[in-house]
């Protein structure tokens, strides 16, 4: 399990889950530094067996990118907490 923490919510997603979610961000890099930031912390994450925080900026983008992609509905069921604290 790739565990982030999200706005001070641990969120636990399958590796699998986080592996797209960071081709997405990578794919997307290019046209922003807080994507390219996202994709490199998502890597790390997957490298990782401890809890990730993220920062404002990749969480952010993290929700942003969740919500615009419509083939990351998994994550964005498993992000739903972080969307209700928030």
């Amino acid at each position: 399990m790739v565990k982030l923490d999200v706005h001070g919510v641990v969120v636990s997603m399958e590796p699998e889950q986080a592996e797209r979610l960071r081709l997405v961000a990578a794919a997307q890099a290019g046209s922003s530094s807080r994507l390219r930031d996202l994709a490199l912390v998502l890597d790390w994450a997957l490298a990782s067996t401890r809890v990730v925080a993220l920062r404002r900026s990749e969480a952010r983008e993290l929700l942003r990118l969740v919500e615009a992609t419509p083939e990351l509905t998994d994550v964005a069921d498993v992000l739903e907490s972080v969307r209700r604290a928030a």
